[in-house]
């Protein structure tokens, strides 16, 4: 790898705001530029395995890629890789077909955090729906609510932002509630960006549905997950003797609050 690929590999690997499904399709992206180069291939492999071994769809896809380099088939590589770009565009398709035929009627839709699996089905809902009405989230501490937000808007979708806290008042006006997942587990729990839980209870409570859409790549074999802190400073970078701070991204959303599991 020349410098160059190296830094676009690094930034791929350091994004702390895609979800996991932009961040393959970034990383997938990168390995067909350099096709035919097994020795980048591999040192490209091992290095995501470091950085994104978190992410289950990320580990099943590079587990995948690794034996046929293993194999030295170039020919089988390059297919991989291909067959990975074009059925994404296919997944999505498949997601929303699905959940269109749950709410067909719905006309305002709650999400949160950022999801790319999450924002292309959303692109074609406008489609069927140009009025839809999607209301994001911000979700703290690293706001990639925000980032969900503009995306939308470039899309012509209309958008409601609004703070996690809010979410209580707003959730009796919409439609259908829809998250995605960073895995699930063999019991159908499903991991999520942490404010999940909340959002869950509430649609609970109001009754209203609250739909996980996912690849298949996400779900796992086994009913637990590594749920780990981070950096608390994103939370609030203050010290005192008396005060912990505490920041994890991910929490575990029982079966029982979802209504459904949309993957293709």
């Amino acid at each position: 790898m020349d410098k160059k690929q190296k830094e676009k590999l690094n930034n791929i690997l350091s994004d702390k705001l895609s979800g996991s499904s932009e961040i393959l399709c970034s990383l997938n992206k990168f390995f067909l530029s350099i096709p035919g180069k097994k020795a980048a291939l591999n040192k490209s492999i091992l290095h995501a395995k470091k950085k994104l071994s978190h992410f289950a769809t990320v580990r099943n896809y590079l587990s995948g890629l690794e034996k046929l380099v293993k194999h030295n088939n170039d020919k089988k590589i390059k297919d991989y890789l291909e067959q990975f770009a074009k059925s994404e565009n296919e997944i999505v398709e498949k997601i929303f077909e699905k959940l269109h035929k749950k709410v067909p009627g719905a006309k305002s839709v709650l999400t949160f955090s950022r999801s790319g699996t999450i924002l292309n089905v959303l692109k074609l809902w406008k489609k069927e729906n140009p009025v839809l009405n999607v209301i994001v989230t911000e979700s703290r501490p690293a706001f990639e609510g925000k980032l969900m937000a503009k995306e939308l808007l470039k899309s012509g979708l209309k958008v409601n932002m609004i703070t996690d806290a809010m979410a209580g008042m707003f959730i009796k006006s919409v439609d259908v509630v829809i998250i995605g997942a960073d895995a699930v587990l063999r019991n159908k729990n499903v991991i999520n960006k942490t404010g999940s839980l909340s959002l869950a209870l509430l649609c609970m409570y109001y009754k209203k549905p609250v739909y996980v859409l996912t690849t298949k790549s996400k779900f796992l074999k086994t009913n637990t997950y590594n749920l780990i802190s981070e950096d608390p400073t994103k939370v609030w970078n203050f010290k005192h003797p008396k005060l912990k701070t505490i920041n994890i991204p991910f929490e575990e959303i029982d079966k029982r609050l979802i209504t459904g599991i949309i993957s293709e």
